[in-house]
């Protein structure tokens, strides 16, 4: 594929080392480089391999980045460069992620969730981290030490909330019960890639055997926490607005929510559509995980902060309403037949 050594190369924020361009015989490559301890990355390594190879079995090819080749002795990944492509979480921003788009979504991961696969190629449990029940128990020491003053707070808060502690145990045991398929087990907004028309899925370290419901809920807390984040900053907002009273608050959330429900609608349409489980307890279940990706946020937003934002916060204890009550939810978050 020639070298990168000649060549104007661009790096991208992230948790691993990356590097693009065109090399010395014309290929146009994304180059990524997994960080982390050995064991760890070699896993991430090779749930990435996994993926690649089950992708490949699909009726229809896998709209997804092309995989060029690997190292793993060195954690390298080689893939095709998409050029001109603007992010999910960009388009979201920006007003221009439309209904069609989720249906789209939906339709891609549901074909992820049928790819057929052999037992043997998971010879390992691989079992997901989140929710991690045990440091809602206790916190390892080096995480304590280490972390913010928002880090603590929040996770003061979640260890002393029995009922949410109780509900994150009773859907970890669920899932364990449940028929497992493919999972790309860390689906955000900036996972989805738009090339042209269509919508490629990135991003493939957490892939592994799971419950379905964790992605689709993932898909829908992506926009409930749009929605919340939303509340204080529309555009009749500036640096100098007056505190938000609660009636005032409670409108602009019941605007913000009515805005992304025909997303979530659209996206469960097409997860349908695609041949992806409707059933209710699926349903349910994904709006668990709507909830603890609500949580899973806020935990995010403290790794570099001192202080917990009240929004935040605010959307942190609508996940925890879901996660207590999910079955009376449903509809709510727009996994509903009439959402």
């Amino acid at each position: 594929m020639g070298s990168l050594s000649t060549s104007e190369v661009y790096s991208y924020p992230g948790r691993n080392e990356n590097w693009s361009g065109v090399t010395d015989v014309g290929h146009s490559v994304f180059v990524k480089r997994l960080k982390g301890s050995p064991e760890e990355s070699r896993k991430r390594y090779r749930r990435i391999v996994t993926f690649e190879s089950l992708a490949g079995r699909g009726v229809r090819p896998f709209p997804r980045p092309e995989f060029l080749g690997g190292d793993e002795e060195h954690r390298l990944l080689v893939f095709r460069m998409l050029d001109g492509i603007r992010s999910g979480s960009e388009l979201a921003a920006e007003k221009e992620f439309t209904e069609s788009m989720s249906a789209q979504a939906g339709r891609t991961l549901a074909m992820l969730h049928r790819l057929p696969f052999r037992d043997e190629e998971f010879p390992e449990p691989d079992p997901h981290p989140f929710p991690p029940i045990d440091d809602l128990r206790s916190l390892p020491l080096e995480t304590y030490v280490h972390a913010t003053g928002a880090f603590v707070q929040a996770w003061g808060l979640l260890q002393r909330d029995t009922a949410l502690l109780a509900a994150l145990e009773r859907l970890r045991a669920t899932e364990a019960q449940v028929a497992r398929v493919p999972v790309h087990g860390d689906l955000r907004l900036d996972q989805f890639l738009l090339d042209g028309t269509v919508l490629h899925l990135n991003d493939w370290e957490e892939f592994r055997l799971g419950d379905p419901a964790r992605d689709v809920g993932a898909y829908v807390g992506e926009w409930l926490h749009r929605a919340v984040l939303r509340i204080p900053e529309q555009e009749t907002d500036d640096a100098f607005s007056a505190v938000l009273t609660h009636e005032e608050v409670v409108a602009r959330g019941s605007e913000e929510l009515a805005r992304v429900l025909p997303q979530i609608s659209a996206f469960h349409r097409g997860y349908r559509e695609g041949g992806g489980p409707g059933d209710d307890g699926l349903v349910v279940r994904a709006t668990s995980y709507a909830g603890w990706h609500l949580i899973d946020r806020l935990i995010a937003s403290t790794r570099e902060s001192g202080r917990l934002s009240a929004v935040v916060r605010a959307a942190a204890g609508i996940g925890r309403t879901a996660l207590l009550d999910p079955r009376s939810f449903v509809r709510t978050v727009g996994l509903g037949e009439d959402a």
